[in-house]
């Protein structure tokens, strides 16, 4: 017969409150608990998934799985918007070295893919080389212009350019 599981209730674990243990075990013997989320809904979680030690590397329950599931949405949100800044202040660092070397309108252009479709343009400049070596602005759905054969790269601009100017 399995041992009598310490009473956890009233204990809180992120967004959960346990309010009453549950008739059901798991396969090791560990007791479920009904818990109470802060939204109101109820959840049966086993005593193994309840845990307030953050370092632990099993995974814990500290919410309804609706909650859990909204929790995981922003943070996967929060991670983009982190890397876009990221991405963002990089390529303003980038096109700062690059004034006077490569044409003033494409210091103009969107710093990055996601700022260009923002402002509902179609091209950004980042500052940095293509994967072939060329220094040019990008279409927000393909690659390089020069690689495409638009628009000549910044090497190819400077050389074209009158001596002076």
């Amino acid at each position: 017969m399995p041992s009598t599981p310490r009473n956890r209730v009233g204990d809180v674990y992120g967004q959960l409150t346990v309010v009453a243990p549950s008739d059901r075990r798991t396969k090791s013997g560990n007791a479920y608990w009904w818990c109470r989320c802060s939204c109101g809904k109820e959840r049966e979680v086993a005593g193994d998934k309840l845990s307030l030690n953050v370092a632990r590397r099993k995974p814990t329950v500290t919410a309804c799985e609706e909650c859990s599931r909204e929790h995981q949405i922003e943070a996967v949100c929060f991670k983009h918007d982190r890397e876009e800044r990221d991405r963002r202040k990089q390529a303003e660092g980038d096109r700062q070295l690059l004034q006077g070397i490569v044409p003033d309108r494409w210091l103009r252009l969107p710093l990055t893919d996601a700022h260009a479709r923002e402002l509902g343009q179609t091209q950004f400049f980042r500052g940095r080389k293509c994967l072939r070596g060329h220094l040019a602005p990008y279409r927000i759905n393909g690659g390089c212009l020069t690689c495409a054969g638009q628009i000549p790269s910044a090497e190819d601009w400077q050389a074209s350019k009158p001596k002076g100017s």
